[in-house]
């Protein structure tokens, strides 16, 4: 049976929340690690450490936030339940997060955002694997879901822009953390609305209600059997590298490298921009030539792209902008194609065992995105401390400058190489997901 491409409406109504989402996931993974160093004056290991060892507790809830969403049974859906009743606790957590007391003590302010940051970790989760989940499901179709991937995408424009905005006037601020508790005050509330007020129009499959497993051991059994799924976890891990570098280093590059601190939100947008600009090209490159093809190109032009970054220097701004445009071209692989490919890898688990764990595979790349800042964070903050010598808000060696800017290129080319490397081998071809599908729909659907 062939599936058709979904209505316009029913794509733009499930990508709508990525608006809210994208608001408290990149103002998290782009500025907070600089912000707790240089404004609330936490160092830059005990930062580390602290967003480090959150990935313990990720490595649980990650995962169980995708069974339970998967074996969930109600007139609403699998995920939708999840997905209403998180969005409060994570504009609380994220605000929480943001605005500590300034009355706390040096030992009390680092208690507080351990377990800000855990709580806003174990929130996010419950909404973003769920969602993620969701956009396997709305369409069957092996292109469309690319568009599905593309559409929300580009949507989170609107959030990660209201981020570079945000960011542009805490480093303008000369009371920065007055700046901070104004933008989330305001800035938590309406991406809340955003998400609430998408999900409440999305609604879900019916013939998928009861196809999640009820053993969380048999689930995670048979998702590690999936050889597709394993290898798009790997590959999603490397390719989620530029990302983190941009959000841990890029900040300390533009101010202190580079010499203007002012450049810190034009090189996200530039980046940012430069990445919904391909979006089209890449749904459309991708239906043409295949998704695997897509994702190595793309993923070539960040490396080249990082890789021109460590000849940036003092003035550098207009360089710098101009790499950080073509790392912003290669930015759409894990986001748009990988989430595509991760769709198909879960028919391929409902024509094995009859069962489908979208939450469970997506739990998977979430935790692949949180291991992947975490390592890096693990090793910036002491090799920046320790190996560099870094001092904040005061000049840097040359031989410190030498090294940020080592860090900011060496890592994510080393990375993105690893990612081609395992893309090259990469099996689920579009004709044997076409296959699959042919089976799955020749398949007597299950009773309500």
């Amino acid at each position: 049976m062939a599936h058709e491409p979904l209505p316009q409406k029913m794509v733009i109504a499930y990508a709508a929340p990525y608006m809210g989402l994208a608001f408290f996931q990149m103002s998290f993974t782009n500025y907070f690690y600089k912000y707790a160093v240089d404004v609330l004056l936490i160092g830059p290991a005990v930062v580390a450490a602290i967003l480090s060892l959150t990935r313990l507790w990720d490595a649980v809830s990650d995962p169980l936030a995708g069974h339970l969403s998967d074996r969930t049974s109600t007139r609403a859906g699998r995920r939708r339940p999840w997905l209403l009743g998180s969005t409060i606790p994570v504009a609380l957590t994220t605000f929480m997060m943001w605005n500590p007391p300034a009355s706390l003590d040096p030992q009390m302010l680092v208690i507080w955002i351990a377990v800000a940051v855990t709580l806003w970790e174990t929130a996010m989760t419950t909404f973003y694997v769920p969602y993620m989940a969701l956009g396997a499901e709305v369409s069957m179709n092996h292109h469309d879901r690319t568009r599905v991937a593309g559409y929300r995408h580009v949507l989170g424009a609107v959030g990660q822009l209201s981020v570079i905005g945000g960011v542009y006037l805490i480093t303008h601020s000369e009371t920065p953390r007055d700046t901070t508790f104004e933008l989330f005050s305001v800035g938590a509330v309406v991406a809340a609305l955003l998400m609430f007020a998408g999900i409440w129009r999305v609604r879900e499959r019916a013939e998928h209600r009861d196809l999640g497993s009820r053993s969380f051991l048999r689930s995670v059994r048979n998702a590690l059997r999936n050889r597709h799924l394993l290898r798009l976890v790997a590959i999603y891990f490397f390719d989620i590298a530029g990302v983190a570098s941009i959000g841990l280093l890029g900040p300390f590059v533009a101010e202190y490298v580079v010499g203007q601190k002012g450049l810190v939100p034009w090189l996200m947008l530039v980046s940012l921009l430069a990445s919904y600009v391909s979006t089209p090209f890449t749904v459309a490159l991708s239906s043409r030539f295949g998704k695997r093809q897509v994702w190595m190109l793309v993923l070539t032009l960040q490396t080249l792209g990082f890789a021109l970054t460590f000849l940036a220097g003092e003035g550098d701004a207009l360089y710098l902008l101009g790499c950080a445009a073509l790392i912003g071209l290669g930015a759409t692989g894990g986001h748009v194609v990988g989430m595509s490919l991760l769709a198909d890898a879960a028919d391929y688990d409902e024509l094995a065992t009859g069962e489908r764990r979208e939450g469970l595979y997506y739990s998977a790349i979430n935790i692949a995105r949180k291991v992947m800042f975490s390592a890096m964070t693990a090793v910036v903050g002491p090799v920046m401390h320790f190996g560099l010598g870094f001092r904040p808000n005061e000049v840097q060696t040359p031989e410190t400058l030498l090294g940020l800017s080592a860090l900011f290129a060496g890592m994510p080319v080393a990375a993105f190489l690893t990612a081609i490397f395992l893309l090259r081998a990469y099996g689920l071809t579009e004709q044997e997901h076409a296959r699959i599908r042919t089976e799955l729909d020749a398949r007597p659907a299950p009773r309500s």
